[in-house]
């Protein structure tokens, strides 16, 4: 049994799996973003339907969207 030499990668390889975590990252960055944004229309939309002095459907929706953004987060960065 000869021992093989590790293949070295090619600079290109080494730059792509560079740059995937960063990819990742900001993706879910954006995510998160794009849910709050949504529940805070969505939430200020609710309110204005039903007629609400105060927002509440603004804040349940808001406490869900960061909730679930934090939940599917850990398991996103759990996951290998």
């Amino acid at each position: 049994m000869e021992h093989q030499p590790e293949k070295e990668q090619q600079p290109e390889q080494r730059r792509q799996e560079s740059i995937k975590p960063y990819v990742k990252y900001s993706g879910m960055a954006f995510q998160m973003i794009g849910a709050l944004v949504l529940a805070a229309f969505g939430g200020r939309w609710l309110d204005a339907q039903v007629g609400n002095n105060k927002p509440w459907f603004t804040i349940g929706l808001l406490l869900v969207a960061v909730l679930a953004t934090m939940i599917l987060t850990i398991v996103s960065i759990n996951k290998k």
